[in-house]
């Protein structure tokens, strides 16, 4: 079919802006449904054993999801952390609400989707074990109380979690900073991101404070799956020898080590990458645990009746696939695939579909199904409860995080880090994937028979590659950023950007060496 034909069909992407003032605040119906969204940080859909895995890494979130919707095709719109998390929390895509490395804060003039259930009589709670899901990046708006492991309330327990997984660790930096104390591994919050079970007690207390008579949304990130990984030694012993337990507790997983494998300045063994993914399977099953204990706590108290329960995840992480780790400079599928779960059972039927949806869908699919009010004019995202089989999807890597490229030079004065500088756009439409970067070198993949991404096409099929770009540049095209009153964000202050700095990501919006070209600029301009 003709690509304007199928732009068409899609329905294009225009997109109204944010609406200029608050909805009246008014009163849910008795029929809104409480909300729970639970955000599985960096947990790839592929290690999931309830998309196929061939270890049982999620056995509990396998017996759940019987009675679920199980979303077998989810992109998300971002491969990092701030991306992702604005479009799911405002349901524009990612050249619209323009976060991203340059800009890591959410600007106050958008209206996320808990401002609008707030508005609309919701109580509303945010637990996020991520630095960057919180109020110093404008990600907490809407929420009645947002709460985080270093919250005072938690902060020494945290500590207390978190020193105790890392006895005996040496695969990062975190030993070293857990032992000097509280004030040190406070100060780089991302130290003691791995202490979920307090979530689980944040939400429980909120609940039972909070005004009953009205519905609730809670949003959870757990980081369980993200570097450090640093799972109890019961779940890694399930998946590895007692010889790969060990050696699991030693493998050099230190971003410096990281970074270098990633941009091809180093190597790890076959053996070591192996430890490395069996211990994020031991992750991925810590999380299956917690998981399970929340909903079994929130029955206990009477808190999931009539509740749409969302099992999601940011973005995914690379094992070694494309010579990488982490989740950067990249746009690969095992990074934008993640998992989608829902159970609703008044709205979404049992069952598995192959659909092609994106994770800020979400926006749309809780607004409606609450009958909260879309913010004026137009969509934002696709209502999860509207089939619609036909679909191209856009995904981005906006700007490069500057801080590891600027870590490794300072190592090696002599490295060119102008080939990882660059901005990438994963362009889906049927079977195919374009993956679109800013400095020409663009690929081509047939994702249906190609899941891997090891043979790119760009060359080989320059009619497919032709009429991808066409379609990609018509869908880009109309996806401007956002014009929001107020002007930019506030400047983050010196303490946070310190500790972007310490966690390996931050430090990185000043101008270096290199250029990059905007993700924007269709591929008929490039030279």
């Amino acid at each position: 079919m003709p690509g304007l034909i199928i732009f068409a069909l899609l329905g294009g992407c225009e997109r109204p802006p944010p609406s200029g003032g608050n909805p009246t605040p008014g009163q849910a119906s008795k029929d809104a449904p409480n909300v729970l969204w639970v955000v599985w940080d960096t947990a790839r859909a592929d290690y999931l054993s309830l998309y196929g895995h061939e270890r049982r890494t999620t056995p509990k979130l396998d017996e759940w999801a019987r009675d679920a919707r199980v979303f077998e095709d989810c992109i998300s719109p971002g491969s990092t952390t701030v991306t992702a998390h604005a479009s799911m929390f405002t349901g524009y895509l990612a050249p619209e609400h323009g976060v991203s490395h340059a800009q890591e804060q959410l600007p106050d003039g958008f209206r996320t989707v808990a401002e609008i259930l707030h508005d609309a009589g919701y109580r509303t709670y945010l637990f996020s074990s991520n630095n960057y899901i919180s109020a110093d990046y404008g990600f907490a708006q809407g929420f009645d109380l947002s709460e985080h492991p270093w919250s005072e309330k938690y902060a020494e327990r945290a500590f207390e979690i978190v020193r105790e997984k890392v006895k005996g660790d040496r695969s990062s930096e975190l030993t070293e900073r857990m032992s000097g104390g509280p004030a040190e591994a406070l100060r780089i919050r991302q130290n003691i991101k791995a202490a979920g079970e307090l979530a689980i007690d944040g939400l429980r207390g909120w609940l039972a404070a909070g005004d009953k008579s009205r519905p609730y949304f809670a949003f959870i990130n757990w980081m369980e799956a993200h570097r450090q990984l640093v799972p109890p030694r019961r779940y890694r012993e399930r998946f590895m020898t007692p010889e790969q337990v060990e050696r699991s507790y030693r493998v050099d997983r230190t971003w410096n080590s990281n970074w270098e494998y990633t941009v091809g300045l180093r190597e790890y063994r076959d053996d070591d990458l192996a430890v490395t993914r069996a211990t994020y399977e031991a992750a991925i099953a810590e999380l299956d645990d917690l998981f399970a204990q929340l909903l079994d706590e929130l029955k206990a108290a009477g808190a999931l009746d009539n509740t749409m329960v969302i099992v999601t995840a940011d973005h995914g992480e690379h094992l070694g696939e494309h010579h990488m780790l982490d989740h950067q400079f990249s746009v690969y599928d095992v990074l934008l695939r993640v998992p989608l779960v829902i159970h609703d059972p008044k709205r979404f039927p049992a069952g598995r579909e192959k659909r092609p949806v994106m994770v800020h869908d979400l926006f749309a699919t809780i607004l409606e199904s609450a009958g909260a009010p879309m913010p004026a004019g137009g969509r934002f995202s696709w209502s999860l409860r509207t089939p619609r089989d036909m679909r191209a999807r856009l995904s981005q890597y906006p700007a490069a995080n500057l801080s590891p490229l600027n870590d490794i030079k300072k190592r090696r004065p002599d490295w060119d880090f102008a080939p990882w500088n660059r901005s990438l756009d994963a362009f889906y439409q049927g079977e195919y994937k374009l993956i679109f970067a800013g400095d020409g070198r663009h690929e081509l993949y047939r994702i249906a028979s190609d899941p891997g991404e090891q043979e790119n096409l760009a060359a080989k099929d320059p009619q497919k590659f032709a009429q991808l770009s066409a379609d990609f540049e018509r869908y880009r095209k109309p996806l401007e950023r956002i014009d929001l009153q107020g002007g930019p964000p506030k400047p983050l202050s010196p303490e946070a950007l310190q500790r972007e700095i310490d966690t390996g990501y931050g430090g990185g919006k000043e101008p270096v060496e290199g250029t990059t070209q905007p993700a924007s600029q269709p591929a008929s301009q490039k030279k």
